[in-house]
Protein backbone atom coordinates (compact mmCIF):
# COMPACT_ATOMS: atom_id res chain seq x y z
CA UNK A 1 0.00 0.00 0.00
CA UNK A 2 1.50 3.24 -1.67
CA UNK A 3 1.92 5.82 1.40
CA UNK A 4 -1.12 8.62 0.92
CA UNK A 5 0.74 10.66 4.48
CA UNK A 6 4.37 12.30 4.78
CA UNK A 7 6.10 14.27 7.04
CA UNK A 8 8.67 16.68 6.18
CA UNK A 9 11.31 17.89 9.25
CA UNK A 10 13.47 20.73 8.00
CA UNK A 11 16.58 21.28 9.90
CA UNK A 12 18.09 23.81 10.73
CA UNK A 13 21.31 23.38 12.29
CA UNK A 14 23.05 19.69 11.54
CA UNK A 15 23.97 19.39 15.29
CA UNK A 16 20.24 18.66 15.64
CA UNK A 17 20.25 16.23 12.78
CA UNK A 18 23.76 14.41 14.42
CA UNK A 19 21.34 13.98 17.81
CA UNK A 20 18.11 12.86 16.28
CA UNK A 21 20.28 10.56 14.06
CA UNK A 22 22.37 8.99 17.12
CA UNK A 23 19.63 9.11 19.81
CA UNK A 24 16.26 8.03 17.53
CA UNK A 25 17.10 7.10 14.45
CA UNK A 26 19.99 4.17 15.02
CA UNK A 27 17.11 2.91 17.17
CA UNK A 28 15.18 2.73 14.15
CA UNK A 29 12.69 5.35 14.19
CA UNK A 30 12.40 9.36 14.79
CA UNK A 31 9.59 11.34 16.33
CA UNK A 32 8.10 13.41 14.43
CA UNK A 33 6.72 16.61 16.82
CA UNK A 34 3.42 17.01 15.38
CA UNK A 35 -0.05 18.40 17.40
CA UNK A 36 -1.81 15.70 14.91
CA UNK A 37 -2.28 13.89 12.15
CA UNK A 38 -5.68 12.49 11.61
CA UNK A 39 -6.31 9.00 10.11
CA UNK A 40 -3.05 7.81 11.51
CA UNK A 41 -2.96 4.02 13.05
CA UNK A 42 -0.26 1.94 13.76
CA UNK A 43 1.23 0.98 10.84
CA UNK A 44 0.16 2.89 8.51
CA UNK A 45 2.37 3.96 5.46
CA UNK A 46 3.92 7.31 5.41
CA UNK A 47 6.67 8.90 3.42
CA UNK A 48 9.62 10.91 5.76
CA UNK A 49 11.32 13.89 4.12
CA UNK A 50 14.42 15.47 5.65
CA UNK A 51 15.49 18.93 4.56
CA UNK A 52 19.11 19.83 5.50
CA UNK A 53 20.60 23.30 6.18
CA UNK A 54 22.15 23.27 2.85
CA UNK A 55 18.71 22.50 0.80
CA UNK A 56 19.74 18.79 0.48
CA UNK A 57 16.62 16.39 0.97
CA UNK A 58 16.40 12.84 2.01
CA UNK A 59 13.34 10.92 1.60
CA UNK A 60 12.53 8.06 2.51
CA UNK A 61 9.27 5.17 3.50
CA UNK A 62 7.94 4.18 6.81
CA UNK A 63 5.24 3.29 8.87
CA UNK A 64 3.59 4.45 11.94
CA UNK A 65 4.95 3.01 15.23
CA UNK A 66 3.06 5.12 17.91
CA UNK A 67 1.18 8.11 18.11
CA UNK A 68 1.52 10.66 21.14
CA UNK A 69 -1.74 12.37 20.97
CA UNK A 70 -0.95 16.19 20.85
CA UNK A 71 3.07 15.58 20.71
CA UNK A 72 3.91 13.91 17.85
CA UNK A 73 4.04 10.43 15.98
CA UNK A 74 6.71 7.51 16.01
CA UNK A 75 7.64 6.76 12.09
CA UNK A 76 10.15 3.79 11.27
CA UNK A 77 13.22 4.70 9.29
CA UNK A 78 15.20 2.04 7.29
CA UNK A 79 18.69 1.27 7.81
CA UNK A 80 19.85 2.78 4.37
CA UNK A 81 18.26 5.97 5.49
CA UNK A 82 19.96 6.59 8.52
CA UNK A 83 23.10 5.80 7.17
CA UNK A 84 22.79 8.45 4.79
CA UNK A 85 21.66 10.62 7.43
CA UNK A 86 24.99 10.01 8.99
CA UNK A 87 27.24 10.94 6.73
CA UNK A 88 25.44 14.76 6.39
CA UNK A 89 25.55 14.91 9.88
CA UNK A 90 28.99 16.05 10.84
CA UNK A 91 28.61 18.87 7.83
CA UNK A 92 29.93 22.02 9.39
CA UNK A 93 27.07 24.13 10.44
CA UNK A 94 25.62 26.80 8.31
CA UNK A 95 23.72 28.41 11.04
CA UNK A 96 24.90 29.06 14.72
CA UNK A 97 20.83 28.40 15.85
CA UNK A 98 17.67 27.67 15.03
CA UNK A 99 15.15 24.79 16.04
CA UNK A 100 14.22 22.11 13.23
CA UNK A 101 10.34 22.62 11.99
CA UNK A 102 8.18 19.42 11.64
CA UNK A 103 5.38 19.41 9.39
CA UNK A 104 2.76 17.11 8.14
CA UNK A 105 2.43 16.78 4.36
CA UNK A 106 -0.92 16.12 2.39
CA UNK A 107 0.64 13.45 -0.59
CA UNK A 108 -1.63 13.83 -3.30
CA UNK A 109 -2.10 10.40 -4.98
CA UNK A 110 -1.86 10.12 -8.50
CA UNK A 111 -4.52 7.99 -10.21
CA UNK A 112 -3.38 7.66 -13.77
CA UNK A 113 -2.78 4.16 -13.97
CA UNK A 114 0.74 3.25 -15.02
CA UNK A 115 2.72 6.30 -14.07
CA UNK A 116 6.19 5.67 -12.37
CA UNK A 117 6.43 9.34 -11.00
CA UNK A 118 6.11 9.94 -7.05
CA UNK A 119 3.20 11.94 -6.43
CA UNK A 120 3.67 15.67 -5.44
CA UNK A 121 3.48 16.65 -2.16
CA UNK A 122 1.74 19.48 -1.36
CA UNK A 123 2.70 21.31 2.05
CA UNK A 124 -0.03 21.29 4.95
CA UNK A 125 2.13 22.63 7.99
CA UNK A 126 0.93 21.72 11.40
CA UNK A 127 3.33 24.10 13.09
CA UNK A 128 4.46 22.75 16.14
CA UNK A 129 3.32 25.11 18.96
CA UNK A 130 4.27 26.02 22.79
CA UNK A 131 1.53 23.21 23.72
CA UNK A 132 2.79 20.70 21.10
CA UNK A 133 6.10 20.77 22.90
CA UNK A 134 4.53 19.25 25.83
CA UNK A 135 3.80 15.16 26.47
CA UNK A 136 -0.20 13.89 27.17
CA UNK A 137 -0.75 14.67 30.70
CA UNK A 138 0.25 11.56 33.64
CA UNK A 139 -1.49 8.30 32.90
CA UNK A 140 -2.94 9.38 28.90
CA UNK A 141 -2.77 6.39 26.71
CA UNK A 142 -0.66 6.52 23.40
CA UNK A 143 -3.34 6.05 20.42
CA UNK A 144 -1.64 3.13 19.06
CA UNK A 145 -0.46 0.39 20.75
CA UNK A 146 2.47 -2.15 19.44
CA UNK A 147 0.82 -5.08 17.58
CA UNK A 148 1.47 -8.90 18.61
CA UNK A 149 2.09 -10.04 15.15
CA UNK A 150 2.93 -8.88 12.05
CA UNK A 151 1.00 -8.43 8.82
CA UNK A 152 0.72 -11.39 7.05
CA UNK A 153 2.30 -11.18 3.15
CA UNK A 154 -0.71 -10.52 0.15
CA UNK A 155 2.09 -13.05 -1.58
CA UNK A 156 0.57 -16.58 -1.11
CA UNK A 157 3.52 -17.95 -3.43
CA UNK A 158 6.99 -15.05 -2.17
CA UNK A 159 8.98 -17.09 0.26
CA UNK A 160 8.58 -16.13 3.61
CA UNK A 161 9.76 -12.84 4.87
CA UNK A 162 12.20 -12.74 8.27
CA UNK A 163 10.40 -12.16 11.46
CA UNK A 164 10.34 -8.21 11.52
CA UNK A 165 12.08 -7.03 14.76
CA UNK A 166 9.99 -4.98 17.24
CA UNK A 167 9.63 -1.47 17.75
CA UNK A 168 12.89 0.38 18.85
CA UNK A 169 12.73 1.13 22.68
CA UNK A 170 12.92 4.54 22.49
CA UNK A 171 9.62 4.54 21.20
CA UNK A 172 7.95 1.23 22.92
CA UNK A 173 4.62 1.66 24.60
CA UNK A 174 5.73 0.14 27.97
CA UNK A 175 8.79 -1.35 29.55
CA UNK A 176 9.98 -3.53 32.32
CA UNK A 177 8.80 -1.55 35.09
CA UNK A 178 5.31 -1.55 33.71
CA UNK A 179 5.66 2.56 32.82
CA UNK A 180 4.59 3.95 29.11
CA UNK A 181 7.09 6.45 27.84
CA UNK A 182 4.75 9.31 28.70
CA UNK A 183 4.54 8.01 31.82
CA UNK A 184 7.78 8.14 32.03
CA UNK A 185 8.36 11.71 30.43
CA UNK A 186 6.07 12.82 33.37
CA UNK A 187 7.74 11.28 36.01
CA UNK A 188 11.44 13.46 34.27
CA UNK A 189 9.52 16.69 34.17
CA UNK A 190 7.39 16.76 37.10
CA UNK A 191 8.91 13.93 39.55
CA UNK A 192 10.77 14.06 43.10
CA UNK A 193 14.86 13.52 42.95
CA UNK A 194 14.36 9.56 43.57
CA UNK A 195 12.06 9.20 39.67
CA UNK A 196 14.49 11.56 38.38
CA UNK A 197 17.57 9.44 39.49
CA UNK A 198 15.72 6.57 37.93
CA UNK A 199 14.80 7.92 34.64
CA UNK A 200 18.68 8.55 34.23
CA UNK A 201 19.26 5.00 34.71
CA UNK A 202 16.24 4.14 32.37
CA UNK A 203 17.92 2.79 29.03
CA UNK A 204 15.95 4.71 26.87
CA UNK A 205 18.69 8.08 27.13
CA UNK A 206 16.11 9.92 24.69
CA UNK A 207 14.63 10.60 28.26
CA UNK A 208 17.27 11.80 30.17
CA UNK A 209 17.12 15.98 28.67
CA UNK A 210 13.54 15.59 30.33
CA UNK A 211 15.24 15.71 33.82
CA UNK A 212 16.65 18.79 33.04
CA UNK A 213 13.54 20.70 32.60
CA UNK A 214 12.06 19.54 36.24
CA UNK A 215 11.52 22.66 37.67
CA UNK A 216 11.86 21.01 41.10
CA UNK A 217 16.02 20.34 39.95
CA UNK A 218 18.16 22.37 42.23
CA UNK A 219 21.85 23.06 41.60
CA UNK A 220 22.85 20.12 43.82
CA UNK A 221 21.07 17.82 41.45
CA UNK A 222 22.40 19.06 38.52
CA UNK A 223 25.99 18.82 40.31
CA UNK A 224 25.10 15.20 40.66
CA UNK A 225 24.86 14.51 37.40
CA UNK A 226 27.59 16.90 36.14
CA UNK A 227 29.99 14.69 38.24
CA UNK A 228 28.20 11.32 36.52
CA UNK A 229 30.72 9.85 33.93
CA UNK A 230 27.59 7.31 32.76
CA UNK A 231 25.50 10.06 31.04
CA UNK A 232 25.50 10.76 27.96
CA UNK A 233 27.76 14.07 26.37
CA UNK A 234 24.60 15.13 25.20
CA UNK A 235 22.78 15.31 28.38
CA UNK A 236 26.36 17.42 29.39
CA UNK A 237 25.92 19.27 26.83
CA UNK A 238 22.50 20.78 27.90
CA UNK A 239 23.54 21.59 31.02
CA UNK A 240 27.08 23.89 29.60
CA UNK A 241 24.05 25.60 27.36
CA UNK A 242 22.32 26.71 31.09
CA UNK A 243 25.10 30.30 31.85
CA UNK A 244 23.47 29.62 35.12
CA UNK A 245 24.54 26.42 36.10
CA UNK A 246 27.91 26.62 33.75
CA UNK A 247 28.89 29.94 35.72
CA UNK A 248 28.89 27.96 39.23
CA UNK A 249 32.14 26.90 40.49
CA UNK A 250 31.43 23.26 41.59
CA UNK A 251 29.42 22.51 38.55
CA UNK A 252 31.87 24.17 36.17
CA UNK A 253 34.56 21.57 37.66
CA UNK A 254 32.67 18.44 37.48
CA UNK A 255 31.95 19.55 33.41
CA UNK A 256 35.72 19.65 33.38
CA UNK A 257 36.83 16.61 34.94
CA UNK A 258 34.10 14.72 33.71
CA UNK A 259 35.56 12.24 31.18
CA UNK A 260 32.06 12.54 29.21
CA UNK A 261 32.07 16.32 28.50
CA UNK A 262 32.83 17.76 25.50
CA UNK A 263 36.05 18.75 24.65
CA UNK A 264 34.59 22.37 23.78
CA UNK A 265 32.42 22.78 26.55
CA UNK A 266 35.11 21.24 29.17
CA UNK A 267 37.27 24.24 27.92
CA UNK A 268 34.71 27.18 28.61
CA UNK A 269 33.77 25.09 31.86
CA UNK A 270 37.50 26.06 32.92
CA UNK A 271 36.77 29.53 32.89
CA UNK A 272 35.00 29.20 35.51
CA UNK A 273 36.79 27.26 37.83
CA UNK A 274 38.66 29.07 40.82
CA UNK A 275 42.01 28.97 41.01
CA UNK A 276 43.03 26.18 43.84
CA UNK A 277 41.19 23.76 41.53
CA UNK A 278 43.21 25.33 38.47
CA UNK A 279 46.35 24.70 39.89
CA UNK A 280 45.06 21.05 40.45
CA UNK A 281 44.08 20.40 36.66
CA UNK A 282 47.07 22.06 35.59
CA UNK A 283 49.45 19.04 37.00
CA UNK A 284 47.25 16.61 35.34
CA UNK A 285 44.23 14.02 36.79
CA UNK A 286 42.24 14.95 34.34
CA UNK A 287 42.34 14.75 29.95
CA UNK A 288 44.96 16.53 28.70
CA UNK A 289 42.85 19.92 26.68
CA UNK A 290 41.52 20.82 30.04
CA UNK A 291 45.18 20.59 31.63
CA UNK A 292 46.21 22.49 29.13
CA UNK A 293 43.24 25.04 29.04
CA UNK A 294 43.43 25.79 32.84
CA UNK A 295 47.62 26.27 32.32
CA UNK A 296 46.88 28.82 30.11
CA UNK A 297 44.15 30.56 32.60
CA UNK A 298 46.96 30.41 35.05
CA UNK A 299 49.75 32.04 32.57
CA UNK A 300 46.88 34.67 31.66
Amino acid sequence: MPATVAFRVTYARYGELRDDVAQQMTRGGLLVKVRDAPGLTLDTPVALELVLPDGTTLQSNGKVLQIFAGFGVAVSVEPLFVERAGQYANRPEIAASGAARHEWIERVVAHRSGTTRPPPLTAHAVPLTAAATQPPPIGAPAVARARSASTPSTAATAPAAPRPEPPPQAFATGSRDGLTRNEKIQKALHGTRDERNAILRDRDRTLHPFVLKNPQLDADDVLTIAKNAQVTPDLLKLIGERKDWLQRPAIAIALARNPKTPPELAVRAVEHVPAEALRLMAKGGVLPHVSQAARKKLLG
